[in-house]
């Protein structure tokens, strides 16, 4: 950490050095340990390099305390790298991240490398890359602690530090069963060995919620024990090396910070970007998060952000509607959203939670909820001010979703039928609706099939996102489906309408740079841009000749 102090303040830092580590786990309601008096140790000619464009740290003890936990987390990042933002605490939210100058939209605020990564999976999987293992004999074992790979390169990716430490349990290879077990709980032991395979990345990690109180004797913290820690008992974790209280923490630790992500081909993963997980959450974000084929996860802005204003992710499901938000977060991250969409009983003019009045077929919305014990909040029509039961809108929301049970989601007649159906109950936006829009525009482009109901279904789905998320992933990902509809009509002879060429190539610009290299990317993305180019290019010849 002293090579985030000036020079001058060189001398004073190191000698504070062991003061401070203990301070900060303190704080944290950790005991001190010789891990993060271990991440002091750094070189000091490297120390001396940095320290010259360094800021000094502030006089006020928590705003120091504060600088100094940026300096840690900051080691998942670029040594060059200057981050447009502090790590500032509040009130009502804690830490979080306030923007030290203007960003613009599609700005790339950070690029992070995770401090723990594994594979999520509901059976055996390939624990450098995730790949589902259908068959033991085509497994490949390491030869030295008895991890399961999918191939000898992936075996050979395996890290030496973590394959030493493996070594010291008892790990089996006989059934796809225990290499299941084993994929399940990797994340967690990969966590609790960070002390001894990469101590930095402990000490990233160590600076993240855990919840532990507000956790105990919850089912889900029973059923960790009952599974998750007598596993790692029976494996031959120590008792002595790693109690039972620092186990519940690192579950702890992941429900609340981890980043999951699945790639185009279906692989899913976990992982912890500590510093990422220092910015707030709010149902109406400024930042997407995009994560690149080497497992760095990239922060871009998805609007403009002001100097001083705080940088927001969404820790939810952000097309959830509020009930299944609030519950969600209360749930796994232990708070209720009080942003500004879940305080507006409109969501932002989106009625995107509403159902349909059965008086004047009028938007029906719930009261402002401002407190846990009041999700049963009466609803009413804003039309009609007829009011109905909470009770009752879930019933209904439980009847949605044992028709959808129903309905074959691989059938664009079903969806398309079930939507039309569903029409009549729900607001014309409503979440449950916006879902079904957006998996027949992902068949209809699977499948290139009717490119005019996937205009007609962007058309419908773009404005609502891109109110609510911004410049985000998704709506990359939607305008790019839109303008791919567009050319294949353009293709197949359309051509009574071409005014959306010249918008369509400035927003596949922006959208493929955004999205290019996240793991969730089409291949067709790279096809599409090219024919966009082709087009531009016989474009500009034409109107050339023509002049």
């Amino acid at each position: 950490l002293c090579a985030r102090y000036s020079q001058r303040n060189l001398n004073y830092s190191i000698k504070k050095h062991h003061q401070w580590s203990v301070y900060t786990d303190c704080w944290k309601g950790l005991e001190p340990t010789h891990y993060t008096v271990h991440l002091l140790k750094m070189d000091m000619e490297q120390i001396k390099k940095d320290d010259e464009a360094e800021e000094e740290p502030p006089a006020n003890t928590m705003e120091e305390l504060l600088f100094r936990e940026l300096a840690v987390l900051k080691l998942g990042l670029n040594r060059s790298a200057k981050p447009p933002f502090l790590l500032r605490y509040s009130e009502d939210s804690g830490r979080g991240l306030i923007a030290t100058r203007s960003i613009n939209t599609g700005e790339v605020i950070m690029e992070e490398t995770p401090a723990v990564w594994g594979p999520k999976a509901d059976g055996a999987s390939c624990l450098e890359c995730g790949l589902q293992l259908q068959d033991l004999s085509a497994v490949v074992f390491c030869n030295l602690c008895n991890l399961h790979f999918c191939s000898n390169p992936c075996c050979s990716s395996h890290p030496s530090k973590e394959c030493k430490e493996m070594q010291k349990l008892i790990i089996k290879t006989d059934s796809l069963e225990c290499l299941g077990k084993l994929t399940l709980v990797i994340v967690v032991l990969r966590c609790l060995l960070l002390p001894e395979t990469a101590p930095q990345n402990w000490a990233r990690m160590r600076l993240l919620q855990d919840h532990l109180e507000e956790r105990k004797e919850t089912k889900l913290q029973n059923l960790n024990q009952m599974f998750l820690v007598n596993f790692l008992r029976d494996i031959g974790l120590d008792r002595n090396y790693v109690s039972d209280k620092e186990i519940h923490r690192v579950c702890g630790i992941l429900d609340s910070n981890a980043f999951e992500s699945k790639t185009y081909e279906g692989l899913e993963s976990r992982a912890l970007f500590p510093l990422s997980a220092m910015a707030n959450s709010s149902c109406l974000p400024n930042m997407t998060h995009v994560t690149r084929r080497d497992r760095k996860m990239v922060m871009v802005a998805t609007r403009d952000i002001m100097k001083g204003q705080e940088l927001l992710i969404c820790y939810t499901g952000i097309r959830w509607g509020k009930l299944t938000r609030q519950k969600h977060l209360l749930l796994t991250k232990n708070f209720l959203c009080c942003c500004p969409r879940c305080l507006d009983p409109t969501e932002c003019g989106t009625y995107i939670s509403s159902i349909k009045c059965s008086q004047c077929q009028g938007n029906v919305i719930q009261n402002i909820q401002t407190a846990p014990d009041q999700q049963d909040l009466c609803w009413f029509c804003q039309d009609c001010g007829v009011e109905v039961e909470h009770k009752k809108v879930v019933a209904v929301e439980v009847m949605i979703g044992q028709i959808l049970k129903l309905v074959n989601k691989n059938s664009t007649a079903h969806l398309e039928g079930a939507s039309r159906k569903l029409g009549k109950l729900l607001s014309s936006q409503h979440y449950i609706l916006l879902e079904m829009y957006m998996s027949l525009i992902a068949l209809y482009e699977k499948r290139e099939e009717k490119p005019e109901r996937i205009v007609e279904l962007c058309g419908i789905v773009l404005p609502v996102l891109t109110l609510l998320e911004g410049s985000s992933k998704a709506v990359a990902t939607l305008r790019l489906s839109r303008i791919g509809a567009q050319v294949a009509l353009l293709q197949a002879g359309n051509k009574e309408k071409f005014d959306w060429f010249e918008e369509s190539i400035s927003e596949c610009k922006e959208a493929y740079s955004l999205i290019k290299h996240d793991v969730q990317a089409p291949v067709a993305i790279h096809q599409l841009k090219s024919i966009l180019e082709t087009l531009q290019e016989e474009n500009n010849f034409t109107r050339h000749s023509e002049e």
